[in-house]
């Protein structure tokens, strides 16, 4: 998946763009003279295209006219094989952004480099010659010229550069491997690197550079490879003529949309106090008669299915691109999306930049689901060529990959797949949930499970297709739709589960006694057809971008709409703090969300304590049911991160002032849906019943032990632990959960939140506190208190936690934070004691209370000078 949010990639993107580039490749400092066009050129090879490729004795050389010289040109590039695994996938061109690249002369050289698209002014103006002087391009090499034709200006340079690390693959595999050992680092060894293909076609050539990276001990993570102290991968350079398209103008972007933008600042108006005039990145779809209401696109955007694609599912990947040409059809364009079969002719070339190619990957580990591609001009936004990669996981049954989604039960690596929150693993993991529930719940026949698949497929295209519109993700797109609307398999079929193709959609799924609509979104929204419409409609006598705003403006404006709301990546990150409303999410549905999560939380806990029942199957190994069940879990612990993020929450506005309903931008969640969810968190995360199974159900989710003489981990990896850890796994998820909403930023937006609403509006510091301790130790009140191990686990971390925010806070954390950690601490030594007063306790229960009563009290009576924490600022 094209994940801006990089939705997928997003650690690997980071690094490459903070990393260095590699020293310039220079050449060698004495003078040397072009030799005479014809005599240099004398057996050796040539490709014709948008370049002339010269191959001469294993090497690669790259001709110019006078006219190319200077002239700016777009540059991609992406490995052309993958390592099965790990993100490393052929045809990915999300490791470094489209870029500009120019070859200039200086002297007997040519100096490659990529200019700056990032800054502009009015063109001959005073602050275009500022923004020159101001900013600096990038070298990535300077190569000597080594023919010249001197009729008609022609040279020819050494294609030599080209065999460095100028993708940083470096960079790429550092991060991918998570290596930390020096000697498992893979480097450029440029002694087995050489050239691979050449390719020229008419409006791009391409030059493959075939590049072994070594370690010097190996690297134990990749075990696809024969022999892991050598990796080859083959990097495509593309370089392709940008559109020259008179009749495209670029539109200005706009937060309440969800187009990607192509970003930059524009110096040229000195009365703005924001210089951002960022274009959207979109095709250059128009009509070919704009006098009539409709008529066929006069750039349309086609598709070729590559013949990887298995043929079951062609039809399918056919139908949901064609899909698009609904929405087209409102803004009066026809045809604007096509779609053709890969031709068998052998002169016909995926690399061919005229043609978007949709291709089908398989790997070892799956790592990506799938992928939006595309190249666009950075100077105006304009899109001029996409494509699709769809890992062979769509087709997949269910593997046994569930562990990685929880914890490192079957091994400390995660074998390079993503986060579980990515559209890749997260699509994955409910596709996976849907086969094992509907299965429990007597639904899965053969029928059923083939248009399932299908209809997973269909939602996947859909969702990719529309990255290759120029789509952000919209994660706001649960919130127009009610329970009932998805229960209604005639509503689902026109409307879908979300009002965007662009939301991470989890499985539409309800209990048996409820009404139940499609499975997955396999229609376009409505907020799809609203983005249409806002990036392609035509706005009569426009001429310029300006021109446009005011028009654009009004129709943003429905943004208060549920129907046509948007928020995108930086409102979900979750992990740190920074995202705050929950509305605002991955893998939801409905507008009532925490409802929602408590159905499927209670339908797949019912399905966990029966999953025995359907397997094993007889004559098959219980690792069928440990696999069922592990499934099961990872939807389960979904709902329960889900219900967090209400904790402290704000509703948050992209609305402007004066649009149409417009809200405050920051609304606290009221305190009654806080409760809901904390409500939610003790019944199924806290309690004691949320990890009770039977012996007998607890004692056969085991693995299948193997011995295969070779192979990887994809062969064989075996749990550390013969059963399924259900004391760590529990363990691992509740105070993953504490740690999150007790996170210095937290504290501090609810410790803020007293001076922006009335009292008992929304939650309050002392609330979480109040509430968590209620949570966990509430049954110390009880005369049957016998907490299982479970819970003793989870009343002695929490201890020690209040303990850590007491006496060895973190800087950041608010003085009110600390001293209702201390107050906890003495209601909690006050409970305990009271508690060792009844009769009847167990061995292990009083000695549980014992060693609570003994770590409390030594921390209230500690002597240790506890830290100051200024305020902030301060």
């Amino acid at each position: 998946m094209h994940i801006r949010s990089l939705v997928r990639l997003l650690t690997l993107i980071a690094v490459l763009l903070s990393a260095s580039f590699l020293p310039a490749a220079r050449a060698d400092d004495a003078d040397t003279t072009p030799a005479p066009y014809a005599k240099f050129i004398a057996g050796a090879q040539s490709q014709s295209g948008l370049f002339t490729l010269w191959r001469k004795n294993g090497k690669v050389y790259v001709e110019l006219s006078t006219a190319q010289l200077g002239k700016d040109f777009v540059q991609s590039a992406a490995p052309a094989n993958g390592l099965g695994g790990w993100g490393i996938v052929w045809g990915e061109d999300m490791f470094a952004q489209t870029r500009l690249i120019r070859f200039t002369r200086q002297d007997n050289k040519i100096v490659i480099s990529w200019p700056n698209t990032f800054f502009k002014a009015p063109e001959g103006s005073a602050r275009a010659r500022s923004v020159q002087l101001s900013f600096s391009p990038s070298v990535v090499a300077v190569t000597p010229i080594v023919a010249e034709d001197s009729a008609t200006g022609k040279i020819i340079f050494d294609g030599a550069p080209f065999l460095t690390d100028v993708l940083n693959m470096t960079a790429v595999l550092k991060a991918a491997l998570g290596t930390t050992d020096p000697a498992q680092t893979y480097k450029l060894d440029t002694d087995r690197t050489y050239f691979g293909p050449t390719k020229a076609f008419p409006e791009n050539v391409i030059i493959e550079s075939d590049e072994t990276f070594e370690a010097d001990a190996g690297n134990t993570t990749v075990d696809t490879v024969p022999d892991s102290r050598s990796i080859q991968l083959r990097i495509m350079y593309n370089i392709a003529q940008p559109p020259d398209d008179k009749d495209y103008m670029p539109r200005l972007y706009d937060a309440r949309l969800g187009f990607v933008a192509s970003p930059y600042l524009k110096y040229g108006d000195d009365r703005k106090v924001d210089q951002n005039a960022n274009y959207i990145v979109r095709w250059n779809m128009q009509p070919s008669d704009p006098t009539k209401p409709i008529s066929p696109a006069k750039h349309p955007m086609i598709f070729w299915l590559s013949n990887t694609i298995p043929d079951e599912y062609r039809p399918t990947v056919r139908d949901a691109l064609l899909t698009w040409n609904k929405a087209f059809e409102k803004v009066g364009i026809s045809q604007a999306v096509q779609v053709r079969d890969q031709p068998d002719d052998p002169n016909w070339d995926p690399d061919d930049i005229r043609y978007n190619v949709v291709r089908w990957v398989t790997e070892a580990y799956p790592s990506f689901g799938a992928e939006a591609q595309w190249v666009y001009d950075p100077r105006t936004g304009e899109l001029f060529h996409t494509g699709i990669l769809l890992d062979a996981v769509e087709g997949y049954g269910t593997p046994a990959s569930w562990e990685y989604y929880v914890t490192a039960t079957r091994s400390t690596l995660r074998r390079g797949l993503l986060a579980p929150q990515s559209y890749a693993m997260g699509k994955f993991a409910e596709n996976a949930f849907g086969r094992v529930a509907l299965t429990l719940m007597d639904r899965m026949d053969a029928q059923t499970q083939h248009q399932y698949t299908l209809d997973s497929i269909r939602s996947t295209v859909l969702h990719e297709s529309g990255h290759d519109m120029g789509f952000q993700h919209n994660f706001i797109a649960a919130i127009a739709y009610s329970a009932k609307n998805l229960q209604s398999m005639h509503f689902t079929q026109s409307q879908g589960v979300a009002t965007s193709v662009m939301h991470y959609a989890p499985l539409n799924l309800w209990p048996k006694h409820d009404g139940q609509g499609t499975y997955w979104q396999t229609v376009l929204g409505p907020y799809d057809y609203y983005a249409i419409r806002w990036g392609y409609a035509r706005i009569p006598g426009a001429r310029t971008p300006e021109d446009e705003v005011p028009t654009l403006n009004r129709w943003a404006g429905d943004w208060s709409k549920p129907d046509y709301m948007f928020a995108s990546d930086e409102d979900v990150s979750w992990a740190n703090g920074h995202a705050v409303d929950p509305r605002v999410e991955w893998f939801n549905l409905t507008n009532d969300t925490l409802g929602w999560c408590g159905t499927q939380l209670g339908m797949t806990q019912s399905l966990m304590h029966v999953v025995d029942q359907r397997w094993p199957q007889p004559g098959h190994a219980y690792e069928q049911e440990r696999n069922a069940y592990g499934w099961l879990l990872v939807h389960y612990l979904r709902c329960d991160d889900i219900a967090l993020h209400f904790i402290g929450g704000e509703y948050l506005s992209r609305a402007h002032k004066g649009d149409p309903g417009a809200s405050l931008p920051l609304q606290p969640v009221p305190r009654s849906q806080e409760q809901r969810a904390f409500a939610l968190l003790n019944q199924y995360l806290f309690s004691e019943s949320a990890w009770h199974y039977r012996p007998s159900l607890l004692n056969s989710l085991v693995y299948t032990e193997e011995a295969p003489i070779w192979g990887g981990l994809w062969a064989y990896n075996p749990p550390i632990r013969h059963d399924i850890p259900i004391v760590e796994l529990a363990g691992d998820a509740q105070q993953g959960a504490i740690a999150q909403i007790f996170q210095p930023i937290m504290l501090q937006r609810l410790d803020d939140l007293a001076m922006r609403s009335t009292p008992g509006q929304t939650m309050s510091l002392a609330d979480l506190f109040d509430w968590t301790q209620s949570g966990i130790y509430g049954d110390l009140h009880t005369r049957e208190y016998a907490p299982s191990e479970v819970r003793r686990n989870l009343q002695q971390w929490y201890a020690r936690y209040l303990i850590g925010l007491w006496l060895r806070p973190d800087p950041a954390t608010p003085y009110d934070a600390q001293s209702l950690a201390r107050l906890k601490l003495v209601q909690l030594q006050s409970d305990v004691r009271s508690a060792l007063t009844h009769s009847g306790e167990s061995e292990i229960t009083r000695a549980h209370l014992q060693a609570l009563d003994a770590v409390v009290s030594r921390a209230l009576d500690t002597r240790n000078v506890v830290p100051m924490v200024l305020p902030s600022g301060s």
